[in-house]
């Protein structure tokens, strides 16, 4: 089914293949392309496996094997109907079952934004099965003295912030309402995630959408991602936010340091560093090996915005891991 749609990025050239991949008591649809040591690559939201597809043509031009999943609750991939089937123990519990899938005794998985929280959780969680874990969006904040959402709450005392009101069943269906509309307001649009005051702020409303869209997010691309949200809706994948407190619930008494090597990459217009900076979040003492760290002048879309700069990078923290794509 996957294959019906024309593949953006110009994918299809470079040998995409699906499959379905039973792991942790679900199946996961995965996009996989190249031939070498496998990367495992993790979309957030809104967003699919597609989103790495700059990075996809990189991997398969230097030797190494793709592989994307649709994760849990995306696209073709499963969708359990329980919320709490999409804590993030359990989302990093998937990708170890992808590394056995791939036999990677030890998986190197890179992530951006929500993909960025499970690949930290997953390397915080199993270590013994992380050689290397790249976030790219989103730092690793660690458990904390309290879960994040009540955190937020605290913070934000009363002004509107997108976490507290993704707890509504009215946003997800408001954002089903137009599949094509909402994807193309959050993926294009531009927010101050801090400057809303009305409590009651609809979240689409909050964005401001320029005229074009900024030349990284393609029409293709724009075109494809809705047919992977068409299938299941917003709902699943708005069950990610809605398990903050279960998850941390679930890992009591966990040291929160990320012993296995990382790679931290970041816009320094992100909301997220805006925030890390004014926690004073210091991604040296969340990661005990932290050894590729860097910033660019860039927003959220990171590893499509700016390519080049992340596939070095990405390349950088590969070598210092020991894993070496094979000559093409």
């Amino acid at each position: 089914m996957s294959g019906e749609h024309t593949l953006p990025y110009g994918l299809a050239e470079y040998g995409v293949e699906f499959r379905r991949i039973p792991t942790n008591g679900i199946t996961l649809n995965v996009a996989e392309a190249g031939d070498g040591p496998p990367v495992f690559l993790l979309h957030g939201f809104p967003e699919c496996w597609a989103t790495w597809g700059p990075q996809i043509k990189w991997f398969v031009d230097h030797g190494y094997t793709a592989v994307a999943p649709e994760m849990r609750g995306h696209g073709e991939s499963d969708a359990p109907s329980a919320v709490e089937a999409y804590d993030t123990v359990e989302l990093a519990a998937d990708v170890v079952g992808l590394f056995d899938a791939y036999e990677q005794d030890e998986g190197v998985v890179i992530g951006h934004d929500w993909g960025a929280i499970v690949a930290w959780h997953t390397a915080w969680l199993h270590p013994d099965r992380v050689k290397g874990v790249g976030g790219m969006s989103v730092p690793w904040f660690g458990r904390g003295d309290t879960d994040i959402l009540t955190a937020l709450e605290e913070q934000m005392e009363g002004r509107y912030f997108y976490i507290i009101d993704f707890q509504r069943d009215e946003v997800v269906e408001a954002l089903n309402e137009d599949i094509d509309r909402s994807l193309r307001t959050m993926l294009t649009g531009e927010s101050d995630a801090f400057g809303t005051d009305d409590p009651n702020a609809d979240f689409l409303d909050t964005l401001t959408v320029p005229e074009r869209a900024p030349e990284f997010m393609p029409e293709d691309f724009l075109t494809y991602i809705a047919t992977r949200y068409e299938i299941n809706g917003f709902g699943p994948a708005i069950n990610w936010y809605r398990n903050y407190r279960r998850t941390w619930e679930r890992t009591e008494g966990k040291d929160s340091t990320i012993t296995v090597p990382a790679m931290y990459l970041m816009g320094s217009e992100d909301w997220t560093n805006i925030y890390a900076q004014r926690i004073g979040l210091d991604m040296n003492e969340q990661c005990s090996d932290l050894r590729v760290s860097e910033t660019v002048e860039a927003g959220h879309w990171l590893g499509q915005e700016k390519p080049d700069w992340t596939n070095r990078h990405i390349l950088t923290f590969l070598e210092t891991v020991g894993h070496h794509g094979e000559s093409t």
